[in-house]
């Protein structure tokens, strides 16, 4: 295997840094292969990964972890972010990586960032715009996804209003166990794109199967079923579909 051939991208925010499960399983068990980079909540740290990502070899993988929207990736996110409103331009201005957020960090029109490269986008609804326009420009292959609620205001604007904080504590450790163990058994059976969307989807359908059937202790177990359903059948790959996850 080509050394540091899967780039993971991941944006500083404290409502994804649950997925660094993913990364930290990756590297485990891949350690030449694997390179991480966290981005800071700054311009001049997204500038240097969007360098990095250009740079990547031809055919690596970039495995990008985070938020996103139809027409773009998100990058990262300040701590206090959310609070920006409630304080003086002089705080802010002190501390601004704590108050930074970059929500256009990869879009439409710079998004040939991704020629020549393989890429797997966990971030909602990076299964449209942003998909399509990174083939256009030449990407190999993009698996992206639907939505995927992993917080409870996510869960509430999907219109639910009856769940307990362990649907979003279990919905959060079942996508990483999904991603991970997946990515792991494809790469070491040397899958293709296509395999590796399949496996996607048998061991999502196993852990459906297993809260359905063995977890009945778990209250909030159905509407579990159905985010795990969504998120698996909303999976899209685009590009060539038969080209090796890992060459």
């Amino acid at each position: 295997m080509m050394k540091k051939s899967i780039l993971i991208v991941h944006p500083h925010d404290n409502s994804t840094s649950f997925l660094e499960r993913i990364k930290n399983h990756l590297i485990n068990r891949f350690p030449n292969e694997v390179h991480y980079f966290n981005i800071k909540p700054n311009d001049i740290s997204h500038a240097q990964c969007l360098e990095k990502i250009a740079a990547h070899p031809a055919g690596g993988i970039i495995l990008f972890l985070g938020h996103g929207r139809s027409d773009r990736l998100f990058g990262s996110k300040g701590d206090l972010f959310e609070n920006i409103e409630f304080v003086s331009k002089d705080a802010s201005d002190a501390d601004p990586e704590k108050y930074y957020f970059n929500d256009n960090f990869i879009n439409e029109s710079n998004s040939q960032i991704f020629k020549e490269k393989k890429v797997i986008c966990l971030a909602c609804k990076s299964n449209e715009l942003i998909a399509e326009a990174a083939i256009n420009n030449n990407a190999v292959s993009f698996l992206g996804f639907g939505d995927i609620p992993t917080s409870t205001a996510e869960f509430q604007l999907k219109g639910e209003k009856n769940f307990t904080s362990s649907l979003v504590s279990t919905m959060k450790a079942e996508v990483c166990y999904i991603i991970k163990t997946s990515l792991v058994h494809s790469i070491s059976n040397g899958h293709s794109f296509e395999d590796f969307l399949n496996t996607i989807k048998f061991t999502t359908n196993q852990r459906i199967g297993f809260f359905l059937i063995n977890a009945k202790w778990f209250r909030d177990r159905y509407l579990l079923a159905d985010y795990l359903y969504f998120f698996k059948k909303e999976a899209s790959l685009l590009g060539n579909k038969k080209i090796n996850l890992l060459s």
